[in-house]
């Protein structure tokens, strides 16, 4: 697997800090498609040959994460899925062909990335592209009243000074959520009751 392309020195640095924005100047965009193994199927994925937030390339977690996804198929189906750093989209492409999954993208509000995932839909046979959602953890989501009820992640923890920022966004999710309907929630874990959001990440 490639390694991909970033500054150390954003890793740690505090948010008043130069950004990753002002690290990365004038880069031509360029893509690789390449081919990726997933439970039971191939998915052609173009990745950026760089990119500032690290969207670029898949991350080793999908692929343990996917396997652990299908082990646990019954936790997901029948839920309303939200990805964040969906990066690519090939975990979301992968959990809509396998399980038909509601599922939404995410990831920082970032016009290339978005674009980027609705080719790999297309180019995976997803048809309308998977719904996107732009969004900078830390910052006012999109939706005042979010309603999915499952939220799941791999690989996000790169840069520690985003920490906070997702928790952030995280709380937000966690507290306005409301359940619309009766149905129970599949149980996760030892966790019994219903109507209520997961995190998976």
């Amino acid at each position: 697997m490639d390694i991909a392309l970033f500054s150390p020195s954003s890793l740690f640095a505090d948010a008043e800090e130069v950004s990753v924005d002002e690290e990365v100047t004038d880069v031509h965009q360029s893509f690789v498609e390449r081919r990726h193994q997933f439970p039971g199927m191939e998915l052609v994925i173009r990745e950026f040959s760089f990119h500032q937030l690290n969207a670029n390339l898949l991350w080793p977690g999908t692929f343990a994460f996917a396997e652990w996804l299908v082990q646990h198929h019954s936790w997901i189906e029948g839920r309303r899925c939200l990805e964040l750093g969906s990066g690519t989209g090939a975990l979301a492409i992968f959990l809509k062909k396998s399980f038909n999954l509601d599922i939404t993208t995410s990831d920082y509000d970032d016009q290339e990335i978005e674009e980027n995932i609705a080719h790999n839909c297309q180019a995976n046979g997803i048809k309308p592209v998977l719904p996107h959602v732009k969004h900078s953890w830390g910052e006012t989501f999109p939706s005042a009243e979010p309603d999915w009820d499952l939220i799941i992640a791999s690989d996000i923890l790169l840069y520690v000074k985003q920490y906070p920022n997702l928790i952030k966004s995280l709380s937000f999710l966690l507290k306005s959520y409301k359940s619309k309907d009766d149905k129970a929630i599949p149980s996760v874990g030892n966790d019994q009751s219903s109507g209520k959001r997961s995190i998976y990440i």
